[in-house]
């Protein structure tokens, strides 16, 4: 009886996970879409997108809050605004952050309400949190970046900590049920905006291909589940596969030309993207809740092109 009931409490939360997950999958469509329409102009079409998404899972992203509210803006929608600020505070978003990317909200009487709830939302925000957790990752990344100082770092100091770092890792995902310490958890603090490296993911950049690759079904069963960005895991993938496809040389230094598996990595602002196969691409964007290659260089304002096109 026991064996028998334990088999259908498996089967049911299998099938909760896969629900949870494709309702991410149709978060992550439905905001590509609202952003889409927002660039549009068309900010009414927009905003209710952007309420299919929110509705579609039980906590949506800091980020998309804020360019909700962005979005309402343009609507002339204060309360709307208010809203979706109000909720996206409760998952991480900063007022220093919204003083940034709003100007005519300011001056509402929603603006003054939501200053005098901030802090009350804010902690219990962080009340939520594992605080230890996330100062002890906070602290690793710090590390991190450190011995990468162009004075003080060396490439023994790189070695020896990106190796701490990824065997202190592995602990803490065993810990944690095998699970990647997500935004539930450890929070999400990134200030920089949607398309900016993780705040823990930055690590990988700095692990070896096949640690990153190992870490992949992880990384992308927390995306699946909300848990992570799309974007912080598509750039350390990007970073570790890609692959050179040529090389210039100029003077004694010799310039690798690489395409990216999934189009999101970028070495430098105004340089274009190579991808290596598009079709291949697309369908690994897709399932990992990343929208098209032309929707995203749309939104980047950048553009791209395909390898294996030019090979032909």
């Amino acid at each position: 009886m026991n064996k028998i009931l334990a088999f259908f409490i498996t089967i049911l939360l299998f099938g909760i996970q896969k629900i949870s997950a494709q309702n991410y999958l149709n978060y992550y469509e439905s905001i590509n879409k609202a952003e889409i329409a927002n660039l549009d102009k068309d900010f009414k079409k927009s905003d209710s997108l952007y309420q299919i998404a929110f509705g579609l899972v039980e906590k949506p992203f800091k980020d998309d809050y804020l360019l909700a509210s962005i979005n309402s803006e343009k609507l002339n929608d204060n309360q709307k605004s208010y809203e979706y600020l109000k909720s996206g505070i409760s998952y991480g978003l900063t007022i220093k952050r919204i003083k940034k990317e709003l100007s005519k909200f300011k001056k509402s009487d929603q603006w003054k309400l939501l200053k005098k709830e901030y802090e009350s939302i804010r902690s219990e925000y962080l009340n939520s949190l594992n605080l230890t957790l996330r100062e002890e990752l906070l602290e690793m990344v710090k590390k991190d970046q450190a011995v990468r100082h162009p004075i003080f770092g060396s490439a023994k100091k790189m070695k020896k900590t990106d190796n701490e770092n990824y065997k202190r890792l592995l602990e803490i995902i065993e810990q944690n049920n095998g699970e990647w310490p997500n935004r539930f958890t450890i929070g999400d603090g990134n200030e920089n905006g949607k398309y900016a490296f993780g705040e823990i993911t930055i690590m990988l950049h700095h692990f070896s291909k096949e640690q990153v690759n190992g870490l992949k079904p992880i990384l992308i069963t927390a995306i699946l589940k909300g848990g992570l960005s799309p974007y912080n895991v598509a750039y350390p993938l990007d970073y570790k596969n890609s692959k050179n496809i040529g090389e210039r040389k100029r003077g004694n230094t010799t310039f690798l030309y690489s395409c990216n598996i999934l189009g999101s990595y970028k070495k430098s602002s105004n340089k274009e993207i190579v991808i290596c196969d598009y079709e291949k691409a697309e369908k690994e964007r897709k399932e990992m809740g990343l929208e098209p290659l032309d929707d995203y260089f749309r939104k980047i304002n950048s553009s791209y092109t395909c390898y294996e096109q030019n090979k032909k």
